[in-house]
């Protein structure tokens, strides 16, 4: 048995993937650029805000752009170092809510897996890494 034979028997015999990680991995795919900066997640937790309610707040950093994520049954995301948009992608779409003068930007959340990206003071582009919510 050869290589090419083993991998259609192994093939056969694995389950299919679901159509839902193949949308999934389509679009992580077809939303690469190489010009951009990829943030670094410097902090995952969640926090108590009142009694048993938990929101998981996520830290993203490069250079001298934040994101301060916020992620409950919607997203709240403290933005500084950039102005204009925040873009929200996922799996689903895009979806483009502009930073208020405060740098806070309200959107709800329109998947459980998803990416923000926005365009630094400097210029340059800073994107997550897809995160689950």
């Amino acid at each position: 048995m050869d290589d090419d034979e083993l991998v259609e028997r192994l093939r056969a015999l694995a389950e299919p993937v679901p159509e839902h990680v193949r949308l999934a991995a389509r679009a992580a795919l077809g939303t690469r650029r190489l010009d951009e900066e990829l943030a670094e997640l410097v902090q995952d937790a969640p926090a108590l805000v009142r009694a048993g309610d938990e929101v998981r707040v996520l830290t993203f950093e490069h250079g001298g752009v934040a994101l301060d994520v916020q992620v409950d049954t919607d997203l709240r995301v403290l933005v500084t170092g950039a102005s204009g948009d925040l873009v929200v992608e996922s799996p689903d779409g895009r979806v483009t809510v502009p930073i208020g003068p405060d740098g806070w930007v309200s959107a709800p959340l329109p998947h459980r897996t998803l990416r923000l990206r926005v365009t630094g003071d400097d210029g340059r582009t800073v994107v997550t890494r897809w995160f689950s919510a």
